[in-house]
């Protein structure tokens, strides 16, 4: 785990910086004769050097000197104070209630702007109290109302502060896109004033939430900046802090050698033990990344070091605990090149987790304490100790639900049912799974900022627990047949595999924006059959569900290796032109497909008299052209209706209204921002207003807002974009690109969804020269996510890059069967792909387009009515 930046960045104790001397470490004796203000010098100096503990004997004696004095003001800032040492010490309890005498003291002098000013004050660290015990709503609440009393006094070094603190928690909630807007609120504010620590701040937190998001190279420029202010201020301890933000944002452009320079010079520059051990750990990680054991070895002796020196506090706690995760990690490592040195054991290990767990204890901090149990369990997992790893595990679960900290509660979930499923008890082993997945489900938005800090990491936190449950569930008996497999457990499988599809567009998103019903096909289409499939590590399973029929369970013993090669495989023989030459390239693959899918159930699918065949997919297959699957004799298009579901709960059961068919078409013919020129299109747009009522916005015309403007004015139940665009596994990088710019899936959404669109979906969003993104296995996510957040019933659009005369020659046929009323969108696609390959065949069409390449790019994702 990469420490984020928040989590051990220093707080000043003032709002006003302030000089101190040298300590004297008498001074306890002599507090009487040394003024309070001294004492709160010298408070603030301890603290700073990271003496928290140092620090409170200091501030109570200021305190009472204070209320001596009868300075209500400055006991009240002191009081403040202290409760923020208490709280960077992790005991909540003391901080809160030494916050809550602050906030009762304040009503007890006049009220005044000096007054407005500490009750702000000690609101944003009840602020930091809150986010710390893990009650984000409630924080931001809290710095709601300390930014309305900095705005009443024009405090508006204040109110930025606040906007920063509203971001964190907004970001703890998975509210990335309006944390954003805090920030570039922030930053519009400060934009006219000179260079201060807190602009710099500013822009760093800006950087990393817009790291959160996606928007990497942005977060780079933005940290730059920040940078750049610091050092022109000479500020080592934000410097430190913005190049290891630097550094995690140089991790997901893939420039590890530039991670490592950042966190080295954070290490070089901190003047901080707490954020020069967040820099040695985070090069840790990167080190057990790239299996550098040796550099990774030197590094944790000066961790060890360093750590050695830190008092007990929470940050401590979380040190070991990171500590011992990388060490888990490298310990693997280490063994694996035979190297089996005694600092990676499981004692010395265990050892900084103990720790953990007793300082934790000390500081009541019990969620720290059930993170610290739960990561002793894990060691014990890896050493195959079972009943030693299941019994932390538990007492780590326990500890979470007491506090209901949902975050942590899946992980030992997800833990304890790999433990049991160790131990053979497989019953026990899929209620804990389904546990996991079920707190995951109410998480949503939280599961978004965890993974989104780095990249595909969704992949190691969240998507294994579905697989591994729909793993259980699907495991045969001991007679190793399939149909021993009850019903409830394909039922249940079925279900893990609809929220595996839910969650991991949320995670395309960076945002649980999607609102899934249940869908039961009956209800949907009779003559519909629904292909869910899940690619296992030895074996790929599909269920089946057929109306009115008991669920259909079959699978082929291959690895997930054979899988993706495959694909690829297939792949390779569309999109290459060399292997494109003879189709006997793509016959084998396409046939070897066909074989997993289809050939199991064809005879069931032909008794049932079924139409349509809807798959919901995932992993590598995503990326095949079913409609060219090959039986041998027959591509799948010749049969059968396909379509795509990206998840079944997000179809609107709807069929398409085709009485008269109002279509917006736009597009671009000529080279723009780099693409080269769709001469086709031209006569792909004229094609469909001979054949339906559409109206074309062309070249210049096509812009956002004159799209927008249309939209507003006219009600279209068809948007055909004819222009190029990416779909891509990251959300910023999948775009349409217009006359004068590039769009992405949001400002798409809005575009289509203009003024009285807002109330009524569009029924079918055509993109006809948009592509996957080349060397991206999971690009196809971005064609689903465009689907899906655009909130048109149904999407067509390419895998891959085509010729546009090819596309034409498509687009002519599909808008000429979908102004017929007696078929289905999925039928009217079928019937156009077929017509090509027909016509290719006799001759009337060029001979090349009968290949697969030409006709079966083109898919159907959602409604298929």
């Amino acid at each position: 785990m990469r420490i984020k930046t928040k989590e051990v960045q220093a707080i000043s104790l003032n709002n006003n910086q302030v000089k101190t001397s040298q300590i004297n470490w008498d001074i306890l004796t002599q507090a009487s004769t040394i003024s309070a203000s001294r004492l709160e010098a010298q408070a603030q100096q301890l603290f700073q050097k990271g003496d928290l503990s140092g620090s409170i004997p200091l501030l109570e004696a200021a305190i009472k000197n204070y209320a001596a004095q009868g300075d209500d003001y400055a006991q009240i800032r002191a009081l403040r104070n202290l409760g923020l040492v208490y709280l960077k010490l992790g005991k909540w309890q003391k901080s809160e209630d030494i916050l809550n005498n602050c906030l009762n003291l304040i009503q007890q002098i006049s009220n005044n702007q000096t007054t407005a000013q500490l009750t702000a004050s000690v609101l944003e660290v009840k602020g930091q109290l809150l986010l710390s015990i893990g009650q984000a709503e409630a924080a931001l609440n809290t710095w709601k109302e300390a930014s309305k009393i900095y705005q009443e006094i024009e405090n508006y070094l204040g109110l930025t502060r606040s906007n920063i603190n509203q971001s964190q928690a907004l970001q703890a909630l998975g509210l990335y896109s309006q944390a954003l807007k805090q920030l570039e609120i922030a930053r519009e504010n400060l934009q006219d004033q000179p260079d201060t620590i807190i602009k710099a701040k500013t822009l760093q937190s800006l950087g990393d939430v817009m790291r959160g998001i996606g928007q990497v190279e942005a977060s780079q420029t933005v940290l730059e900046s920040s940078l750049a202010i610091a050092e022109n201020l000479q500020a080592p301890e934000e410097i430190a802090i913005i190049l290891i933000s630097l550094g995690n944002t140089a991790i997901l452009l893939e420039n590890p050698e530039a991670a490592n320079l950042f966190y080295q010079e954070a290490i070089e520059k901190s003047p901080v033990a707490e954020i020069k051990i967040q820099a040695m750990l985070n090069q840790l990680n990167l080190f057990v990344e790239q299996k550098q054991d040796f550099a990774a070895t030197e590094l944790v002796k000066n961790i060890d070091n360093l750590l050695n020196q830190l008092p007990i506090s929470q940050i401590a706690i979380y040190v070991r605990i990171n500590l011992a995760q990388s060490l888990i990690e490298l310990r693997k490592i280490v063994l694996a090149n035979d190297n089996n040195q005694p600092l990676y054991s499981t004692l010395k290990i265990a050892d900084y987790l103990v720790k953990a767990v007793q300082q934790a204890r000390n500081l009541a901090d019990t969620r720290a304490e059930s993170y610290a149990l739960g990561n002793l369990g894990k060691l014990y997992e890896h050493n195959q100790q079972w009943n030693e790893a299941k019994d932390l595990t538990e007492k780590a679960l326990n500890l979470a639900q007491s506090i209901n900290a949902a975050d942590i509660v899946y992980q030992w979930k997800w833990q304890l049912g790999r433990i049991l499923t160790a131990q053979e008890n497989k019953d026990e082993a899929i209620v804990a799974y389904s546990q996991a997945v079920e707190t995951i489900r109410t998480l949503r938005s939280d599961i978004v900022a965890v993974s989104s800090e780095l990249k595909f990491d969704f992949r190691d936190s969240v998507e294994p627990i579905y697989r591994e449950l729909v793993e259980l569930l699907l495991q045969p008996s001991e007679s190793g047949k399939t149909d021993t497999i009850s019903q409830e457990n394909l039922r249940q499988a079925r279900k893990i595999i609809e929220a595996l599809q839910l969650a991991e567009l949320d995670n395309f998103f960076r945002n649980a924006c999607l609102d899934a019903q249940p869908v039961e096909i009956d209800l949907v289409d009779k003559n519909a059959a629904i292909f869910y499939t899940i690619v296992l590590e030895y074996r790929l399973a599909v269920i089946l569900a057929i109306p009115e029929k008991p669920l259909v369970y079959y699978t082929t013993n291959i690895s997930k290796q054979e899988v993706d090669s495959t694909v690829q495989s297939l792949q390779d023989a569309l999109t290459k032109p060399q292997k494109r030459i003879f189709v006997e390239n793509y016959w084998e693959p396409a046939q070897k497909i066909y074989n997993w899918l289809i050939n199991p159930i064809d005879k069931q699918l032909e008794a049932n008299k079924i139409k349509t065949l809807v798959f919901v997919l995932e992993g590598s297959l995503r990326n095949v052209p079913l409609a060219s699957l090959y039986d041998g004799e027959k591509y799948l298009a010749e049969n059968y209706n396909v379509a795509i579901a990206p998840s079944l709960e997000l179809i609107d059961p709807q069929p398409l209204a085709r009485k008269k068919l109002e279509i917006l078409s736009m597009g671009i013919t000529e080279g723009r921002q780099g693409f080269p020129p769709l001469p086709n299109v031209r006569k792909e747009l004229e094609d469909i207003q001979n054949q339906t009522s559409s109206e074309i916005l062309l070249n210049e015309s096509f812009t956002e807002e004159e799209a927008n403007t249309e939209v507003v004015n006219t009600t279209y139940q068809v948007i055909h974009i004819a222009t190029h665009g990416e779909f891509s596994s990251n959300i910023e990088d999948t775009f349409i690109l217009t006359w004068d710019e590039k769009i992405n899936v949001e400002e798409l959404r809005n575009m289509i969804r203009s003024g009285t669109q807002q109330t009524r979906p569009i029924e079918l969003l055509v993109l006809s020269a948009c592509r996957t993104a080349a060397g991206d296995n999971r690009a196809t996510l971005g064609l689903a996510g465009i689907a899906v957040r655009a909130g048109a019933r149904s999407t067509i659009a390419s895998l891959w890059y085509v010729s546009d005369e090819a596309t034409a020659v498509l687009m002519k046929n599909l808008y000429q069967e979908l102004t017929n009323p007696e078929i289905t969108k999925a039928e009217a696609l079928r019937r156009a792909q077929e017509q090509i390959l027909k016509d290719a065949q006799t001759g009337i069409i060029n001979p090349e387009f009968q290949h697969p390449y030409f006709w079966s790019t083109f898919i159907l994702v959602g409604n298929w009515l």
